[in-house]
């Protein structure tokens, strides 16, 4: 019992340390449900801005695109921006610029929260995602 007291101890101190060194040197940590920039070439990005496209592409996101009327298909031409926050799995909040069938540009902001447990619970032909946010502006030339 006393052997398993001392590595607690131990393991605690150490902890301790560890916190004040890295809080020392001004390194940022994030918990649980910070919302954090994103880098827009992230696979994992990139799969959930082309979910986005296709789901709007095919008026299938629970109703929230179905107002955007369109008779072609939908481009994306860049992700602008992008954060993540864990939660129960990941919402991935993004900005993306895409490009109707004559070449009108629209800027979406949407949110996309993933969970990759969760087959065969959502709408859409992606089961692990499920568009959460999502608004559109045309940009005038």
């Amino acid at each position: 019992m006393k052997h398993y007291f001392l590595i607690f101890c131990t393991l605690i101190l150490f902890s301790s340390a560890w916190v004040k060194a890295t809080a020392d040197t001004g390194d940022q940590h994030h918990g649980l449900g910070a919302v954090v920039e994103a880098d827009v070439d992230n696979p994992a990005i990139r799969d959930a801005a082309d979910y986005v496209t296709r789901t709007a592409n095919t008026n299938n996101c629970n109703g929230l695109c179905a107002s955007l009327k369109r008779t072609g298909k939908l481009k994306l031409l860049e992700i602008l921006s992008a954060k993540t926050q864990v939660v129960a799995g990941i919402l991935y909040k993004m900005e993306l610029l895409l490009e109707d069938e004559k070449g009108q540009q629209v800027l979406f902001t949407c949110s996309v929260w993933n969970r990759p447990w969760n087959t065969g619970q959502n709408g859409g032909d992606d089961h692990h995602n499920h568009i959460t946010k999502f608004h559109y502006q045309y940009i005038d030339p």
